[in-house]
């Protein structure tokens, strides 16, 4: 799943990390289960996670600068 975090918003950013959070909990389940067939996917979602938890700090401690819908 490719991602364009740069031209995301920090509204957009946090409504995908909630989204990546509940699909890593529900293939965690489903690999207790062993009706996960792909494993691969725990781990790209697990990074895709530490990916926007790291530009959504970045927005934090002012490394990146806030963008507003119009520029995107």
């Amino acid at each position: 799943m490719k991602l364009n975090l740069d031209e995301m918003t920090i509204d957009e950013l946090k409504e995908l990390r909630e989204k990546l959070i509940k699909d890593y909990r529900v293939f965690r389940f489903n690999k207790m289960l062993g009706q996960l067939e792909n494993t691969l996917k725990i781990r790209e979602t697990r990074r895709n996670i530490a990916r926007v938890n790291t530009i959504l700090r970045e927005y934090e401690l002012g490394i990146r600068k806030k963008k507003n819908k119009e520029e995107v």
